[in-house]
């Protein structure tokens, strides 16, 4: 299967990005296609933390928090027609912290037969959603 990789320099240190980018309700601030993003599980943000979510012309799915290493990096999966694993890595860097975007999509059901649109447009969304997600998680390190 695919995996789209993108990157971007964040003004603020690991951790503010950290903990900023890991909770996924933060999308909602981001990503204009994000709709819903409701925690499912009791108690901090963790391994095994749930979430439902939907993005515009998607289902509801369910997320779930596979790994979790503060300020390193994170992971996410949801199912659904289309099954994500979503990875984030993040390093120091001069001007701040450098994020790693891994988005690996696995089609199921008749959403093969699309999956190569889904492709293109997921791509250049991800890419844009590098500089949304940058000056969003800028912002709220500087609070």
């Amino acid at each position: 299967m695919p995996v789209i990789r993108n990157s971007v320099i964040l003004h603020c240190s690991p951790e503010d990005a950290f903990d900023y980018l890991s909770d996924p309700r933060a999308e909602l601030e981001w990503n204009p296609t994000c709709e819903t993003m409701e925690k499912l599980t009791e108690g901090p943000v963790g391994v095994g933390t749930r979430y439902r979510a939907k993005w515009k012309s998607s289902p509801h799915v369910e997320l779930e928090i596979l790994a979790f290493e503060r300020p390193h990096s994170w992971t996410m999966h949801n199912g659904g027609p289309i099954e994500v694993r979503f990875t984030c890595h993040l390093e120091s860097a001069p001007q701040g912290t450098l994020l790693h975007a891994t988005f690996e999509p696995t089609p199921h059901g008749w959403f093969r037969l699309i999956f190569p649109i889904f492709l293109i447009v997921i791509r250049r969304e991800e890419k844009a959603n590098m500089t949304l997600l940058r000056d969003s998680a800028e912002r709220w390190a500087r609070r």
